[in-house]
């Protein structure tokens, strides 16, 4: 639930910051999930994993954005999506059509049902920010959602192979430096 705040918060509010902590915390509490799922960390996979999580996506992608915005004397707002009902009702329509889709994919309550219903929302919400702005922070928060929501599909699936986790890793480190770029 908390994944669901931090993914819709910042669509309501029109701050390029607040997007960016979001981001952020995406990271953070997809992190604390991971730990909580192997809280010993008893292979190379889950330290990948773990620094994926907290280094690049908690921390890393966040602060190349706030570093080129900050340089850049961006302005103070900047609107994820569009400001107006529609859209808001549209997010939050996304939202329950995704605890629905979980519901039949997952019919049982549960860890599972939280996972597909988190990744649905962020998948969806990303589309949503992707298909209607054409800003370039926009489209790369978009861009960041898809692969936050990507990421806790694959945390909530248990299967983790070590060059898959390498490779995402990397294809996201080069992505947020073409965007820092």
């Amino acid at each position: 639930i908390a994944f669901i705040g931090v993914l819709l918060v910042p669509l309501f509010v029109a701050s390029w910051r607040l997007s960016l902590f979001a981001l952020a915390a995406q990271g953070l509490l997809m992190a604390s999930l991971a730990y909580q799922l192997d809280p010993a960390m008893s292979s190379a996979g889950s330290w990948i994993g773990m620094f994926d999580l907290v280094i690049v996506r908690g921390i890393g992608a966040p602060l190349a954005l706030y570093v080129v915005l900050r340089a850049q004397r961006a302005t103070p707002r900047n609107d994820v999506i569009s400001p107006n009902l529609m859209s808001w009702t549209l997010a939050i329509g996304l939202v329950l059509v995704a605890f629905r889709f979980a519901d039949m994919l997952v019919p049982v309550e549960g860890d599972d049902h939280s996972f597909v219903a988190g990744a649905t929302a962020g998948i969806l919400l990303g589309l949503l920010v992707l298909a209607t702005q054409t800003g370039p922070f926009s489209q790369m928060v978009g861009v960041l959602r898809l692969e936050n929501a990507i990421a806790l599909f694959e945390l909530g699936s248990h299967g983790h192979e070590l060059a898959i986790q390498i490779a995402q890793t990397v294809l996201l480190i080069i992505t947020v430096l073409m965007f820092q770029w």
